[in-house]
């Protein structure tokens, strides 16, 4: 009897606990989760500010220009301001005397028109005596570079040379990073030359030209770039290694984000059995594409922003009964269910308004928040009503109230340009983003290899960058405010670094990146994991904090 009555509660339990499994999948199925907070508006948080102590400075770099590479100049200016530095810009031709060099963290030449220097041991004497100077473009031969050659770690230059590809010495990041990056796309003017052993070399061309070195001459420091591309923004993260190499530290604020993009959600595809005889193409991406998807983004927790671009209607779509829609349905609820997001993807105004109707239509009280474009122009008009936006911009920026972020690799196989591209933004603002079609498998006739690059290429990143968060795309629009819209002042007593910053958002933490050949030997409100050689990962957790320098590594 015993027995018995324990099998039948048992039979109780078991019916109840599927009873109540049965429910909450049910629950789950239905437009009812959509109107959970975690998946409709997101909650507003409050920005905290701070007044900074007038010890507490910015650091502030010299910009020498000549009346050549504009370009260069403005994108240099551009990126030290988003690296929160200030700038001051003054010709080289206004330098007379040693002490015009003084009272700046660094100088930097963004001119190859060195021969406009009044005097060429100015420079040489400033240097000498614990100064550090920046060649952020190949000089052009002349008697100057004669004069100055030996003391930037040089033991012979020669004529122009145009340069492909990219090699570095060392990973951007810890010893698992991509080190090459052959491509006949990244292109420089460089000068043929040959290094003294006293240099540090830190990238050179796919043929071995030297193009990023340290020289040090006196009690200072000498940094030379060997080439022209940095008058792309998209180009500039030897750039930012150069100023590293200027001083003892470097700090920067940097977002701490990717935004793995699904492009054509959800998959759009013709009818017919392309890919399967045994599947038509919307099962098969049912069955085989979806769940690999899910699988990759559940081992490496990348949370999809997935773009919809909205069907073509003649007038004949019915919202209601619309197959499409009932994909965008059904792939839209296990999306969010993921943490993923869906996000518009616009081509023009006509455009857009269906995508914002077959949306509501298929996910009711939904918000979108996020856009996608691929021109400018309509990510300008997007823009006004999202508050995050993935375009072709070159930086980070902000357009009245929508953080724009930059578009940067497309396609589950990348080039070594577009993978130089990638680790680029990474290395200068924290940021990758990856935009990816998996309706193009029907034409390429390639799914399975193309999941599987999908798949190595997501290890590959784990194992280079594995403190980078996954965030979607309105998130990572979030996480960019305290990038743009705050300053960070320092001061230093002994060993210790105070950093103060502006104005953070409550409750989440800001992020840098730290440069420095010395060890860490404390912290206060904050947090530093080392991601690469003499670099660091800060996560601050209050407007003012503090790193102690340790001995010199």
């Amino acid at each position: 009897m015993n027995k018995q009555f324990k099998i039948e509660h048992s039979i109780y339990a078991l019916g109840a606990f599927i009873a109540i499994v049965g429910v909450l999948f049910l629950i789950a199925r239905s437009d009812a989760v959509l109107k959970f907070q975690y998946f409709n508006k997101p909650i507003e948080q409050a920005v905290v500010e701070q007044e900074v102590e007038a010890s507490h400075k910015i650091p502030s770099y010299l910009l020498l220009t000549g009346a050549d590479q504009s370009n260069l100049q403005e994108a240099l200016i551009k990126r030290l301001e988003l690296m929160g530095k200030e700038v001051e810009v003054r010709s080289i031709t206004s330098i007379e005397t040693k002490e015009d060099l003084e009272g700046y963290i660094s100088v930097i030449i963004a001119t190859e028109q060195i021969e406009l220097l009044n005097e060429t041991d100015l420079i040489l004497r400033f240097v000498e005596d614990g100064g550090s100077l920046f060649f952020a473009v190949r000089p052009a031969p002349g008697p100057a570079l004669s004069t100055l050659y030996q003391s930037l770690g040089l033991v012979e230059t020669g004529s122009f040379i145009e340069t492909t590809g990219i090699e570095l010495e060392q990973p951007f990041f810890n010893e698992a990073g991509e080190t090459d990056f052959a491509s006949d796309n990244i292109i420089n003017s460089s000068l043929t030359v040959r290094l003294s052993g006293d240099a540090e070399l830190f990238a050179s061309s796919s043929t071995g030209i030297p193009l990023l070195w340290k020289a040090f001459y006196g009690e200072g420091t000498f940094v030379v770039f060997n080439g022209t591309m940095f008058s792309e923004m998209t180009d500039q993260a030897l750039f930012v290694k150069g100023i590293q190499q200027l001083t003892e530290h470097v700090i920067m604020p940097m977002i701490n984000a990717r935004i793995t993009e699904l492009s054509g959600f959800p998959f759009l595809v013709p009818t017919g059995r392309d890919l399967s005889p045994a599947y038509t193409n919307r099962d098969y991406y049912r069955t085989l594409v979806w769940p690999e998807l899910q699988r990759i983004e559940s081992k490496y927790d990348l949370n999809y922003t997935a773009s919809y671009k909205a069907i073509d209607d003649t007038g004949s779509l019915n919202l209601e009964t619309s197959p499409e829609l009932e994909d965008l349905r059904l792939y839209g609820r296990e999306l969010l269910r993921m943490g993923g997001e869906i996000a518009l993807h616009v081509s023009s105004a006509s455009n857009q308004e269906r995508s914002v109707q077959q949306v509501q239509s298929a996910l009711p009280d939904y918000s979108l928040h996020a856009g996608v474009s691929l021109s400018l122009e309509m990510g300008d008009r997007l823009s006004n009503e999202m508050s995050t936006m993935l375009a072709p911009v070159k930086y980070i920026e902000e357009v009245e109230e929508t953080i724009v972020l930059p578009a940067i690799a497309e396609g589950f196989e990348l080039k070594a340009s577009e993978k130089w591209k990638l680790f680029n933004e990474l290395f200068v603002s924290g940021l990758y983003t990856h935009s990816v079609d998996a309706s193009s498998f029907i034409e390429a006739q390639n799914a399975e290899e193309q999941m599987t690059v999908f798949a190595d290429f997501q290890q590959s990143m784990y194992e280079q960058v594995p403190w980078i968060r996954s965030l979607t795309l309105s998130k990572a629009g979030e996480a960019a405010f305290p990038y743009l819209n705050s300053d960070l002042y320092e001061t230093q007593k002994g060993n210790k670094l105070i950093f103060s910053a502006t104005a953070m958002i409550e409750n989440q933490p800001a992020y840098y990146y730290l440069s420095t050949k010395r060890t860490i030997a404390g912290t206060e409100n904050c947090e530093v994991r080392q991601v690469g050689k003499d670099l660091y990962l800060v996560t601050a957790n209050d407007l003012t904090f503090a790193i102690t320098l340790g001995e010199s590594k």
